[in-house]
């Protein structure tokens, strides 16, 4: 199975070209290596390399709890100037390289996965950011937290779109509180660091990115519609289907974290994200019903008990401050990206 599209690494690789060569000969660091975001990130720096007189070496660490380990095993193993360790993330602020770019991507993001495994969600986002952030002090890193758009919870409406100056309307008791509130607390911790000890950290606060790479077990509502879809089963729509949210392609979001590791010019939040269109679920199964080409039988159920039925209701960033700091902007429409994704989901699920 092919887990990233080569069309996908060309384009992100030609409009970050002239950026990507300020990690010539730089020593980089993924967690989270063999996961979806991972694999992208893995095989953009793998494209540069081709054109770079001194490589990127890449450390891509990974304890498959939420990836596929096959995918790593076949591909990435024998890729050249990257030492692939299996372990736990912790691991990294353990070895004796030095890192000048971290990009601590390791996480439990799914909400089957974070029910399923609470203190394993608060270690990753705590304690291994911690570490890691030690490590980047120490070694004058630039380092990127991959927080959340999660950590805004269900915002009233008067602050949607919502900027990275909302504060949040989220609860620290409860089935999403063990991912959501570590989220927050290592933001807290990256301006602890970055306030009193000058390190170069940058958060980004991803909204609903997806694409090619995500598999059936990541249990998002892509996925599932795309497994559903093969299987020749109806679609399920938690609720009453209303609740609305944006999608980013993969490429988009990619582009946008390159942008913030080697373009922004202090530490700084940055929402990642495609704001147009806001849709509700229901809408989504009429635009996926367009770019099939065909009608698809969809059922209303209640919340699966695997499954919070907590959900905030909307869901749409302001991408304001990426756009005047870095020049972000998304590029694929929601139409392309569905295109895209369900083109390569028809060939590997």
């Amino acid at each position: 199975m092919k887990y990233v599209v080569d069309s996908d690494i060309e384009e992100i690789f030609l409009i970050m070209e002239s950026s990507l060569k300020k990690l010539s000969g730089k020593t980089i660091v993924i967690t989270g290596a063999a996961g979806f975001l991972g694999r992208y990130f893995l095989s953009v720096f793998a494209r540069a390399n081709q054109s770079l007189k001194i490589p990127i070496k890449m450390i891509g660490i990974d304890n498959y709890i939420t990836s596929n380990e096959e995918y790593s095993e076949s591909n990435y193993r024998n890729l050249p100037n990257l030492e692939w360790i299996y372990g736990d993330a912790l691991i990294a602020s353990q070895l004796p390289n030095k890192f000048d770019y971290i990009l601590h991507a390791a996480g439990i993001a799914s909400p089957q996965h974070y029910r399923a495994n609470p203190l394993l969600t608060i270690d990753v986002t705590i304690n291994v950011t911690r570490s890691l952030l030690e490590r980047a002090k120490i070694d004058n890193s630039r380092m990127i937290f991959f927080s959340s758009s999660e950590i805004y919870g269900d915002p009233a409406p008067e602050f949607v779109p919502t900027s990275e100056e909302y504060r949040g309307n989220v609860s620290v008791r409860g089935p999403r509180a063990c991912y959501d509130e570590s989220k927050r607390l290592g933001e807290t911790l990256c301006w602890v660091y970055q306030t009193y000890y000058d390190t170069k950290v940058f958060v980004v606060r991803p909204f609903n990115v997806y694409g090619p790479g995500m598999m059936p077990t990541d249990y998002r509502v892509l996925p599932n519609f795309a497994a559903s879809i093969n299987e020749g089963k109806a679609l399920s729509v938690y609720g009453d289907g209303l609740q609305t949210r944006t999608f980013c392609y993969v490429t988009d979001a990619i582009i946008g974290f390159l942008k913030v590791l080697l373009d922004a010019p202090a530490p700084d939040v940055f929402n990642i994200g495609n704001p147009e269109p806001e849709i509700s679920m229901l809408g989504l199964v009429q635009e996926i019903e367009i770019v099939l080409g065909r009608k698809i039988e969809l059922i209303n159920q209640d919340y699966p008990e695997s499954y919070p039925a907590d959900e905030p209701n909307r869901r749409c960033p302001n991408i304001a401050k990426a756009q005047s700091i870095i020049n972000y902007q998304p590029k694929v429409s929601l139409n392309e990206g569905l295109s895209r994704f369900f083109d390569w989901t028809s060939k590997n699920y």
